[in-house]
C-alpha cells in the first residue's frame, strides 16, 4: 500500500489531494505549522497529521509531496532528500489523478475557484458524480475534493508557478489572463505564452472554452470556443440582469438562443463564469434543464463572497480576493446585490512579494465601497520588503478618488470597527490571510457591545393646508420604524411654522437653539410633510445647508415636482405624454382675464381641471364643465397659490405608480383610484368615506410594462430620488398620460403609495428601512464629492 507524506497538508490544494489519496485507500500523513479545521477533518478521515514540522516525520518508504513555496532548509524536505524518498510536486500528484478520468481543467488568473466549483456542482447535481480537486470548499459537498464514480474529473489548474503545464486535460475553461505572479514569470510575454501552451495541451478542441472579453485571449485567438459579452464570441451573452444575489442572462450558442439562465451568484463576472460552465456542460451532453437547475441551486464557495452572519441589521461577508482585479470584480458584484446600503471594506494585503507586484494597480479598485479600512500586510512568513507596506495602498486609493480610506490595526480591528458600524451596513473582509477570522471576531464583539443605532428625526405638521394629512401619515411612519435599529427624535411644526420637540423649552423662535442642536444630532431626517414648506424643496434645502441626510426627493426635484407646470414642461421636453395645459400667475390673470379665456378655449377643451400649481392632495382642484364655471374655479384656486394650472381632462382611468430609488429606481406595478369620473379631492383621499382604491390595477401585462417604462422616464426626467408617487391617466384608447409627481406621498391608512409597495413585497418596516437607506446613500455621495473637491 503506497504511503504519502504532505509537507503543508493544511493548505487548500494539498489537503484536497490528501483526501483523494485517502479515498484510494493510500496511507497518508502530513504536517502543518498549526492545527485547523482542514487538518482536523483530514485526521478524522484517516490521515496522520503532525502539528509542527520535523525530520522525524519522514521515512524512506514514503513518497513526499511538496509545493513550489517550500524552503530548501525545511526539515522535512531536507530529510526527504537525504533519505532519497520519491518526491512529487503537488501538480504531479494531481496530474496522476486526472489521467485516470476525463479531465476538465479550469485556469485563469481570476475566477478559477468559483468556475471550477460551479462546474463540479452542475455535474454532481445532474447525476454525473464527478471527481474534483479545487481551491475552495463547496458547502453543498462540504469539501474541496472528492472521488466520484463518474468519468469526469474537475481540477483547478493554478498558473502561479507554471505547473499547470503538467496537465493534459480533455476539456478546459480559461477565464482570463492578468499580470499576477510576475515573481515567477518575470515578463508579460512569458505569462501569456504559458497560457497558450496550457490551452495547446487540451485534447478536445470543442471542449475548450476561453473568454473572448479578455484582451490577451482575444489577441491569441486560440483553438476552442470563445465566450463573453463581446459580439464576436461564439457563445455570446446577449442580456444580463441582477435579481438580489442572483444573475439572470441570455446566451446564443450554436445557432440557438437560451433565455433567462439563472445563477445564484452576483456580478457580471459571475455571469461570465456561469456562461462558460453552461456551454461546456452542453458540449459534454448534459441535459439543458439539469444544467439550469445546477446553476440555480449552486450555493457558492467558502471564502468567495461567503455570508458569515448578520446582527443588528449588519450583514457580514468574507472573500478570498486579494489581487486588485479580483477585489474590483468582487466589490462590483456586492454593490449590485446590496444596492444603496453602506459598503464597508476591511482589506488585508497579502504577502510582501504580492503587495509589491500590486503597486500601481489600485486605481478605482475600491470605488464601489463607501468606507475602506486597510490593515498591515499579512506576511505569511515572508520577510518584509523595504518600501512595501499598507501605506502605499492607502495613498494610491486616496489618489484615485476614494477619500474614505483608513488604516486599522489588525489586532484592534473588532473593537474599533464595532463603534463605527450602523444598521443596514454590509461589511466585507477581503484577503488571503487571517482577515477571514475578522467577521467572527466582530460578531462576538457585538455581543459584548452593540453598535450604535441610527438616530432618525421624524418631522410632522407643517404650515401648509395639508397639516392634518401629515399628522395622519406620521402615525404610520412611527409604527414602521424598527426599534432595534433606530432611536427616534420627533419634531412637530405648528401651523404657524414653529418647530417643537420633546424636552425643548417653549421658545417662540421658529427654530430654537435646542431644536437646532437636536436636528444636528440626528443621522437622518424624515420629513413627513405635505404641500408648501415641506414637499416643495424648502425644508430639503434647509437640510442640505446643514449637510444632513434626509428621506425623499432632494431639494431640486422636490421643487420641480411640486410645480405642476414646470413638471409638465420637462415631461414634454423628454418626449413624454402629458395632458395639454395653460398656466398663469394671479397678476397675469387679473391683467387680462379675457385673453386667458381665449387661450384656454383655443388650446383646451371642456371639461377642464383647474388646480393650484404648487400644491398636492387635490386642495383647490375643480372639474370645470363649461366656460361659465371657469372664473369661480380660478378664483378659488388662487386662494391657495400664486399660480394656477388649467389642463384638459382625460376621460379614462386614474392609475398610480409607486417609485423607489436613487440612481436605479424601481417602479412597482400600478394601483388604481376608482373615481367613477369624479374629482379625487381631499375628502376622497383622506376620509373613511373616500373613493375606493385597489393596490394592484387590473391591466394587461403589456400595458403595465408600458406604464412602468413611462413612469420611470418621468422620474428620471425630473431628477427624482428617494421616492415618489406618479399619477397617470389611462384613456379609453389605452394610452397613458402623465399627470403629476408627488415627492412625499401620503402614508395614511388610506394612502395608495404604501399599499402598492406592500402588495409588491415591501411592507411597513421594510419600506421605511429602504427609504432611510436611500437617504443615507445620497448624503454619502455628496459628502464624498465634497471631500474630493476640497
Amino acid at each position: 500500500m503506497k504511503k504519502y507524506h504532505f509537507i503543508g497538508i493544511g493548505g487548500i490544494g494539498m489537503s484536497g489531494l490528501a483526501r483523494l489519496l485517502l479515498d484510494k485507500q493510500c496511507i497518508v500523513s502530513g504536517s502543518d505549522l498549526a492545527s485547523s479545521k482542514i487538518t482536523e477533518a483530514l485526521a478524522q478521515a484517516g490521515a496522520t497529521v503532525h502539528v509542527g514540522q520535523s525530520a522525524e516525520h519522514i521515512h524512506s518508504a514514503m513518497t513526499v509531496v511538496y509545493t513550489t513555496g517550500i524552503k530548501l532548509d525545511n526539515p522535512e524536505y531536507a530529510a526527504a532528500l537525504a533519505l532519497k524518498c520519491p518526491m512529487l510536486h503537488r501538480s504531479q500528484v494531481l496530474h496522476q489523478l486526472m489521467q485516470e478520468r476525463c479531465a476538465l481543467a479550469v485556469a485563469g488568473t481570476h475566477g478559477k475557484t468559483t468556475t471550477s466549483s460551479l462546474l463540479t456542482w452542475v455535474l454532481e447535481s445532474s447525476g454525473q458524480s464527478p471527481s474534483y480537486a479545487i481551491g475552495g470548499v463547496i458547502p453543498q459537498l462540504k469539501s474541496n475534493a472528492g472521488s466520484g464514480s463518474g468519468v469526469h474529473f474537475v481540477a483547478e489548474a493554478c498558473e502561479s508557478d507554471g505547473t499547470f503545464l503538467n496537465y493534459l486535460p480533455y476539456g478546459a475553461i480559461v477565464t482570463n489572463i492578468d499580470l499576477d505572479h510576475m515573481d515567477h514569470y518575470r515578463t508579460e510575454e512569458a505569462l501569456v505564452d504559458a497560457f497558450g501552451r496550457f490551452m495547446g495541451n487540451v485534447t478536445s478542441e470543442k471542449h475548450l472554452f476561453w473568454c473572448g472579453d479578455d484582451k490577451y485571449l482575444r489577441t491569441m485567438n486560440p483553438k476552442g470556443i470563445s465566450y463573453g459579452f463581446s459580439k464576436g464570441c461564439q457563445l455570446h451573452i446577449t442580456r444580463v440582469a441582477r435579481s438580489g444575489w442572483s444573475m439572470h442572462f441570455d446566451v446564443t450558442f450554436q445557432g440557438k438562443l437560451y433565455k433567462d439562465i439563472e445563477v445564484s451568484l452576483t456580478g457580471r463576472h459571475n455571469a461570465l463564469n456561469a456562461s462558460a460552465v453552461f456551454g461546456l456542460a452542453l458540449q459534454l451532453g448534459i441535459d439543458e434543464q439539469a444544467i439550469r437547475q445546477g446553476l440555480r441551486t449552486f450555493k457558492g464557495v467558502l471564502r468567495r463572497c461567503e455570508k458569515k452572519g448578520e446582527s443588528h441589521g449588519i450583514l457580514f461577508l468574507d472573500d478570498y480576493g486579494h489581487h486588485p482585479t479580483e477585489i474590483r470584480a468582487t466589490l462590483q458584484g456586492i454593490r449590485q446585490a446590496i444596492g444603496e446600503r453602506r459598503l464597508v471594506v476591511l482589506y488585508q494585503p497579502h504577502r510582501y512579494s504580492r503587495a509589491k507586484e500590486c503597486v500601481g494597480l489600485y486605481e478605482g479598485v475600491f470605488n464601489d465601497a463607501d468606507e475602506v479600512f486597510i490593515t498591515e500586510i499579512y506576511a505569511a512568513l515572508e520577510t518584509p520588503i523595504p518600501g512595501v507596506s499598507h501605506e502605499s495602498v492607502i495613498a494610491e486609493t486616496h489618489a484615485s478618488g476614494q477619500p474614505n480610506c483608513h488604516h486599522l490595526l489588525r489586532h484592534h480591528l473588532a473593537k474599533s470597527i464595532v463603534k463605527f458600524l450602523r444598521p443596514h451596513d454590509v461589511v466585507v473582509t477581503l484577503g488571503a490571510g487571517d482577515i477571514t477570522k475578522a467577521a467572527g471576531e466582530i460578531l462576538d464583539e457585538m455581543i459584548r457591545q452593540a453598535p450604535p443605532k441610527l438616530k432618525v428625526g421624524v418631522i410632522s405638521g407643517g404650515a401648509s393646508v395639508e397639516h392634518e394629512v401629515s399628522l395622519m401619515s406620521v402615525k404610520h411612519i412611527l409604527a414602521s420604524l424598527h426599534a432595534d435599529y433606530y432611536d427616534i427624535e420627533s419634531f412637530h411644526i405648528t401651523r404657524e411654522g414653529v418647530w417643537k420637540c420633546q424636552g425643548c423649552s417653549g421658545s417662540k423662535a421658529k427654530i430654537s437653539k435646542e431644536v437646532l442642536e437636536k436636528i444636528l444630532g440626528c443621522d437622518i431626517l424624515f420629513p413627513v410633510l405635505h404641500g408648501t414648506y415641506g414637499e416643495d424643496g424648502t425644508i430639503q434645502g434647509f437640510f442640505e445647508i446643514l449637510s444632513k441626510a434626509y428621506v425623499g426627493c432632494d431639494y431640486r426635484s422636490s421643487a420641480i415636482s411640486m410645480d405642476k407646470a414646470v413638471t409638465k414642461q420637462l415631461l414634454l421636453h423628454a418626449g413624454l405624454p402629458t395632458s395639454p395645459f395653460v398656466t398663469f400667475s394671479r397678476h397675469q390673470w387679473d391683467m387680462n382675464v379675457l385673453e386667458w379665456h381665449c387661450k384656454i378655449n383655443e388650446h383646451l377643451h371642456y371639461p377642464v381641471f383647474v388646480k393650484p400649481t404648487h400644491l398636492g392632495s387635490s386642495v383647490g382642484v375643480h372639474k370645470v364643465m363649461t366656460e361659465q364655471e371657469l372664473d369661480a374655479a380660478v378664483a378659488d384656486a388662487f386662494r391657495y397659490d400664486t399660480h394656477v394650472l388649467v389642463e384638459n381632462g382625460i376621460v379614462g382611468r386614474e392609475i398610480e405608480f409607486s417609485v423607489l430609488g436613487n440612481d436605479d429606481p424601481v417602479v412597482f406595478p400600478p394601483g388604481e383610484i376608482l373615481t367613477g369620473g369624479a374629482v379625487y379631492d381631499y375628502t376622497g383621499k383622506y376620509s373613511a368615506n373616500g373613493m375606493p382604491t385597489i393596490a394592484r390595477a387590473e391591466l394587461p401585462a403589456h400595458l403595465i410594462e408600458e406604464g412602468m417604462k413611462l413612469v420611470k422616464g418621468a422620474y428620471e426626467a425630473t431628477n427624482c430620488m428617494g421616492m415618489a408617487r406618479i399619477d397617470t391617466f389611462l384613456d379609453r384608447g389605452g394610452k397613458f398620460w402623465l399627470n403629476e409627481i408627488n415627492p412625499i406621498p401620503g402614508f395614511t391608512q388610506y394612502s395608495l403609495y404604501p399599499q402598492m409597495c406592500a402588495v409588491n413585497g415591501l411592507e411597513g418596516k421594510d419600506l421605511v428601512d429602504r427609504l432611510i437607506i436611500l437617504g443615507l446613500e445620497r448624503r454619502r455621495t455628496l459628502d464624498k464629492l465634497e471631500k474630493n473637491i476640497v
